[in-house]
């Protein structure tokens, strides 16, 4: 049976129920005791302690105070054995039925796409009647994946690829099911695209399915064989030359990794927890599209606007821009003010105050600071003067942060890359100056000197005014963002109370500057 959706107490519960069932554990014996099982079975004697606890629940064993544990009931553990069953195969079956929904979507979708190449081709029509074609693969007597079930496999997350039948010998089991092992030798009968059948042979292979199935085993929930097989296309390359996957540092919002085509590195990129909430990948798709050959970045390898899943080459000698080193900034701050002077458009708009409502809705409870109402009513009043003084709105990065400003060496040179667009929309481009310092917990001394560095020491007072009301709102803003993702589990502890203090000391502030400026 397989137990392994089943919390560890319960595995272990059922593995003894099982045992009893078969009459291995006879009623009236005494079983062996909690560090003996806690050591047979390789798990805590707290573990123990609640699947004997199940047990007696159950009527399956009794628990005598200071005397042991005593089979009971045979007919009971055969029954809860079935119970159990009965929930898996629901479990299964629903499972089942639903990725059946989606290789019957993506299947068709194939054939849909395969039909329309052989017709543009040939200019003749495809049968009505065509079979869908099959393949055979046989499990390598050395496979490393011998014992291990389809479910565990995850056939169809690596290969896009799904069994229909296996012959064994002179049997044929048709349609297995997830809890079905592989035998060496087996024949595995299965449907797919024909590009499925290389990553089929390099998951059975022994020693040459480790690359692929790493992973599977890191990111699978993210990404399935039939992406694989696109970015290895955008690649002009074959699904077994990406390899070497390995985890890079999570990012703020995303997790990505490393790997190789072709002697070439190249990093994926997964949206982190929440993403599907916070970014719209069509909009961040628009931003790419716009700003290829700009030499802003590096072009996107690829991406899918759908899920998000973005492929982008590896730079060499890589470092973030160093927000106290002066040559660092000034060299940012150049780079910043080239991009805003493209006048680059986007058919969307990032507006600050409605994303602080929508964060604010995404996390459905007040904010766990004590004076929020009154920090956001200050924010909020200084909305008119900002519209007042906006500049014209282009694409603007949002998230112009320092980490962002990538410097590396090409040739012997070194370069600088704005990178990580997906926040990026329409906006007033002086936004970008506030990010920059706010992420850098800039003072308000080091704050002046990035906005005289952008101005070339010509920035008007109400510009500046503006700068400190953005500075606020956006202290506003990822403050939020900081508590929707704490929400998710995601810490970022001091981080989030400096944007916070932002919105509460710059809209002090620019009030006070705005007050000043009415008064000349």
């Amino acid at each position: 049976m397989e137990n392994r959706k089943l919390p560890q107490y319960m595995r272990i519960a059922a593995l003894i129920a099982a045992e009893i069932a078969r009459g291995e554990l006879p009623e009236g014996k005494r079983l062996p005791g909690m560090s003996v099982l806690s050591s047979s079975f390789g798990v805590s004697p707290e573990t123990i302690r609640k699947a004997l606890s199940l047990l007696a629940d159950m009527h399956i064993v009794q628990i005598r105070e200071s005397r042991g544990t005593y089979v009971l009931s045979a007919d009971q553990a055969h029954d809860y054995l079935q119970t159990i069953q009965i929930r898996q195969n629901q479990m299964s079956l629903s499972n089942r039925l639903g990725e059946l929904y989606r290789q019957y979507t993506e299947l068709g979708r194939e054939m849909v796409e395969i039909s329309s190449q052989l017709v543009a081709a040939s200019a003749s029509p495809l049968p009505g009647d065509q079979a869908l074609p099959n393949y055979e693969v046989r499990v390598p007597a050395d496979s490393d994946k011998i014992g291990m079930t389809i479910g565990e496999l995850r056939f169809w997350q690596c290969t896009g690829a799904t069994i229909v039948a296996i012959k064994r010998g002179q049997d044929v089991m048709v349609s297995p099911g997830p809890y079905t092992h592989l035998h060496a030798n087996d024949i595995l009968v299965y449907v797919g695209s024909p590009a499925c059948k290389e990553s089929v042979e390099l998951l059975l292979s022994p020693g040459k399915s480790e690359s692929l199935y790493s992973i599977q085993e890191q990111i699978f929930e993210a990404i399935h064989a039939r992406e694989l097989y696109i970015i290895a296309e955008a690649l002009g390359a074959k699904l077994g030359d990406l390899s070497d996957f390995s985890p890079m540092t999570h990012g703020m919002t995303n997790r990505s990794f490393l790997f190789t085509c072709k002697g070439e590195k190249y990093i994926l990129r997964i949206p982190g927890e929440g993403t599907e909430n916070l970014i719209d990948r069509r909009q961040e798709a628009e931003v790419y599209d716009v700003i290829r050959g700009t030499g802003l970045c590096d072009d996107v390898v690829y991406m899918n606007p759908e899920n998000g899943l973005k492929v982008t080459r590896f730079l060499n000698n890589v470092r973030n821009c160093d927000p106290y080193r002066k040559e660092d900034v000034k060299a940012a701050i150049r780079l910043m003010r080239r991009f805003h002077e493209m006048d680059l458009k986007v058919g969307h708009e990032f507006r600050i105050l409605d994303h602080i409502n929508y964060y604010e809705s995404l996390c459905g409870q007040p904010s766990g600071y004590s004076d929020y109402a009154k920090t956001k009513e200050k924010v909020l009043r200084l909305h008119d003067f900002v519209m007042a003084h906006q500049s014209p709105l282009c694409l603007t990065h949002i998230d112009a942060v320092p980490d962002n400003f990538l410097f590396y060496s090409h040739k012997g040179e070194e370069g600088l890359q704005l990178t990580d667009w997906e926040y990026a929309g329409m906006q007033d481009p002086h936004v970008d100056i506030a990010m920059f310092c706010i992420y850098s917990e800039y003072d308000r001394t080091r704050i002046d000197r990035v906005i005289d560095l952008y101005f070339n020491d010509q920035c008007p007072p109400e510009t500046r005014a503006k700068i400190y009301c953005y500075i606020a709102a956006c202290g506003l803003l990822w403050s939020n963002w900081c508590e929707y993702k704490r929400k998710l589990g995601v810490e970022f502890g001091d981080y989030a109370q400096a944007q916070y203090d932002y919105a509460r000391t710059y809209s002090d502030i620019a009030a006070g500057e705005i007050a000043a400026l009415s008064d000349r």
